[in-house]
């Protein structure tokens, strides 16, 4: 089975990926969620895999515009735990580190680490933290750091050099996966988009139908 996914071998969502679809998938590489979306729909997927909110950044709009424009059904989800660690070379020490890159939203969870102990250090964004390590292992220079998962030390041949870097460890991130077609048999979860008319107690009026059934209500997201 092929899963789409956004990011490379080692990333968060490529971990996520092989939780939910098994370690023998065969995981189909994208730059963004616009393309992991495209992949799908022309058929270079059966799956796809994608973020949708975190519990520091909220929620991920750019996936919740795309699930209005693609005809897709959320078949599963995932809560993955976003540990965050420095990795280097085998032969790098702490001190060699003066240029670190990983993903925006890492780079800025690490940044009372970096300030604090790396606070004269180059930070450069990159599109994933798995392709970041990726790069500093290929550059093979001393100096450059990566903040990813230790799957990505791992996968990369790198070091961790310090563990756990992230200012809150209690920071998920919730991924759905999608199909074409909706093959759970036994779902106990929907998601619904609906639109209210514009006038006094028209949302009051749309959530009572939830209490008249007595459907619980997990998030209400607002676009």
């Amino acid at each position: 089975m092929k899963i789409a996914i956004q990011g490379y071998e080692a990333s968060f969502h490529s971990i996520a990926a092989r939780q939910l679809f098994g370690e023998g998938c065969e995981l189909v590489f994208c730059k963004t969620f616009k393309q992991v979306f495209a992949a799908l729909e022309d058929d270079d997927a059966d799956k796809a895999v994608v973020a949708i909110e975190n519990t520091l950044y909220g929620s991920i709009n750019e996936v919740y515009d795309l699930l209005l424009k693609h005809d897709f059904s959320i078949t599963a989800e995932a809560y993955e735990q976003i540990g965050l660690h420095l990795l280097g070379l085998e032969s790098a020490e702490f001190e060699d580190i003066t240029d670190v890159f990983s993903q925006a939203p890492a780079l800025g969870e690490a940044d009372n680490f970096l300030t604090e102990k790396l606070p004269n250090t180059e930070r450069h964004e990159h599109v994933d933290t798995a392709l970041a390590a990726k790069e500093v292992s290929s550059w093979n220079k001393k100096q450059n750091a990566a903040i990813a998962s230790e799957a990505a030390a791992k996968t990369y041949t790198l070091r961790i050099l310090a563990p756990n870097i992230e200012t809150h460890h209690e920071n998920y991130t919730r991924l759905i996966a999608l199909g074409k077609s909706n093959d759970t048999e036994e779902a106990e979860k929907t998601s619904v988009v609906f639109q209210t008319a514009d006038k006094p107690g028209a949302l009051y009026e749309a959530l009572g139908v939830f209490v008249k059934f007595g459907a619980n209500l997990t998030k209400l997201e607002s676009r």
